[in-house]
């Protein structure tokens, strides 16, 4: 009894040798395997200051690319892009994204993945999330039904910015409400989340010194946000390392890359 007793352990332990060597080369290949993904972000100026470097911070890894869609319009709301969505059906002439209606955006490519989102301002506000998110959502299941759908959590103001007096919020607050707004957006969908707002708190609670707020209104990315979230978006996106990325902006030193790397590596799975 003994006998086979130590012969099933044997069995088992070589079964979960196989098992993990299988598990590592199937990692190592994913990591081998040239991977391309075609990227189509609806919102405004946040997903722009999303993808500054995004295209950049990909090509640095090597065997990963991007091809990125803008249908964004600057400080447009759920609400707005659901309203255009209708107006466009109505009137055809109407091509409100860079000479294009959302249906020919979506149409255009075998876009792997589309990203939503709120407008900044109206992100602390649940009652503005609904029904807008759900037609876009919809609009886009029918005219790009190969499409991930993946929800872009915004940041909030630096703390410095004069819109928060007129919210009667502080940056803390505004991102605790938005947050939870984005959160439940994602459990009513089961949408993954794009968490440059996270990003933008962890990085500014853990060191001040670095800014990540443009100068001109203190809500815009400046070139440090950008990156930061491009690190995100790129780890969340490829389900890899922010360690991997190699680029870096003119002007960033290479501790500070480093920072938001590590910043962006502890909000990737």
């Amino acid at each position: 009894m003994k006998r086979l007793n130590f012969t099933g352990f044997l069995i088992i332990i070589v079964f979960l040798l196989s098992y993990g060597i299988s598990v590592a080369g199937n990692i190592d290949n994913k990591k081998d395997q040239p991977q391309t993904i075609k990227l189509l972000t609806i919102g405004n100026s946040f997903a722009d200051n999303a993808c500054v470097y995004l295209k950049q911070i990909t090509e640095s890894v090597e065997g990963c690319n991007i091809v990125i869609g803008n249908a964004n319009i600057g400080g447009c709301s759920l609400e707005k892009h659901a309203g255009l969505i209708k107006k466009c059906e109505q009137n055809p002439a109407l091509k409100p994204y860079h000479g294009k209606s959302l249906k020919e955006f979506l149409q255009q490519d075998d876009w792997d993945i589309v990203t939503i989102q709120q407008v900044s301002h109206f992100s602390f506000k649940s009652e503005t999330f609904h029904p807008y998110a759900d037609e876009i959502c919809a609009f886009v299941k029918k005219y790009a039904p190969q499409a991930k759908i993946y929800i872009h959590e915004t940041w909030a103001y630096a703390p410095d910015c004069s819109r928060l007096k007129g919210f009667g919020l502080t940056s803390d607050q505004m991102y605790k409400k938005l947050k939870k707004n984005y959160k439940a957006l994602s459990k009513l969908y089961k949408f993954p989340i794009l968490p440059s707002g996270d990003a933008f708190y962890q990085s500014f609670k853990k060191n001040k010194d670095i800014d990540l707020w443009h100068s001109g209104g203190r809500y815009h990315a400046n070139n440090n946000g950008c990156y930061l979230v491009g690190c995100v978006w790129f780890g969340k996106l490829f389900e890899r390392s922010p360690k991997e990325i190699t680029y870096i902006p003119e002007g960033m030193t290479e501790e500070t890359a480093n920072f938001f790397q590590s910043i962006a590596g502890k909000l990737v799975p």
